[in-house]
């Protein structure tokens, strides 16, 4: 378990630091272990470690022990799901609809690498667009209709959760390439393509990344979708 990722990302306390330590280092004897034993043996309260498991968007105390389990078995290659029709013809209108709009695409960390890879395809095709991870520049556009594609693996880093926000509040369109679905950005934006690849605790250097990839196939599928069917 990555805890200096979860720290950073979740802004997590001394104690709900010790809290996960303590259930890592018991993941293999969890059927037996309560929600009280925990508090106990970690000197806090059960209200405590629900509250932890709801700030990494969780549903709760047993859902927290899953995910910590989860974490420690290989992580199995699936098949790409590809986008519904309906999805695909979401996202061609989108792209139609503001051709004459600014575009764009916003990613961080691992997830710029795609951002960047969707502004050239989009460049490619003749859909103008900026990719940039300094969102406060674009905090700063006043009554300019503009379409957001954001890439976020978690979706929750904080600038780009605030900068889709303020789109939202701004009426502005936004499309969003997560890793779970579950987060403060999904429900700012108008279409969702959401791997649901990612936890908390994916973060693991032993395990694939699968956001990325599929990401890269999700995006190709619409983006291709758009293209021949103007060329019909």
């Amino acid at each position: 378990m990555n805890l200096h990722y979860l720290k950073e990302m979740y802004n997590l306390t001394k104690t709900e630091l010790q809290i996960l330590v303590y259930l890592d280092e018991q993941c293999g004897n969890t059927r037996d272990l309560s929600i009280r034993k925990v508090a106990k043996d970690c000197f806090t309260s059960p209200t405590s470690i629900v509250r932890l498991a709801k700030k990494l968007n969780l549903s709760g105390y047993n859902e927290l022990v899953y995910k910590i389990k989860e974490s420690h078995l290989p992580t199995p290659i699936v098949n790409e799901i590809l986008p519904s029709t309906t999805e695909i013809d979401q996202f061609c209108m989108l792209i139609e609809k503001n051709r004459k709009n600014l575009v764009v695409v916003l990613g961080e960390g691992f997830s710029s690498h795609i951002s960047s890879y969707i502004s050239e395809v989009l460049n490619f095709h003749s859909i103008p667009n900026i990719t940039t991870s300094h969102t406060q520049l674009i905090n700063n556009q006043n009554n300019q209709n503009i379409l957001f594609i954001v890439v976020s693996h978690s979706g929750e880093e904080e600038s780009l959760r605030k900068t889709v926000e303020l789109a939202r509040k701004k009426n502005n369109t936004i499309i969003a390439f997560l890793g779970n679905k579950n987060t403060a950005i999904a429900v700012a934006a108008d279409l969702i393509f959401s791997t649901d690849s990612y936890s908390p605790f994916s973060i693991n250097i032993a395990q694939p990344q699968l956001f990325f990839g599929r990401t890269l196939v999700i995006f190709e599928s619409l983006i291709s979708a758009c293209i021949n069917s103007k060329r019909n």
